[in-house]
């Protein structure tokens, strides 16, 4: 899935394994309470947000170099390249930034 110049939504759906691009701009990538999970892999800190809907993530950790966001032990999102350190979670508002 890609997004184009400007702010997009990228909505990574009912399921599966997802590659997602946002390309320029303050994008939000959206990820559900589904199967499968949302392959972030040009998420920019500062600027764009992860959004959850239908669920709420318990936890980010690192594998190698990405940051995986989970829920119990279901991965939810996998942001490629950025440090756990980097990210914020808001658990009242259901987004990571």
């Amino acid at each position: 899935m890609y997004g184009y110049d400007g702010d997009d939504v990228i909505d990574g759906g009912a399921g599966g394994k997802n590659k997602a691009w946002g390309g320029n701009g303050a994008d939000t990538f959206v990820t559900r309470d589904s199967k499968g999970y949302l392959k972030i892999m040009d998420f920019e800190v500062g600027r764009d947000l992860i959004e959850f809907c239908g669920c709420a993530s318990t936890r980010i950790e690192m594998r190698g170099d990405n940051a995986w966001i989970l829920k119990g032990s279901t991965v939810k999102a996998v942001v490629v390249g950025v440090d756990e350190s980097d990210l914020t979670m808001d658990f009242a508002n259901g987004i990571i930034f």
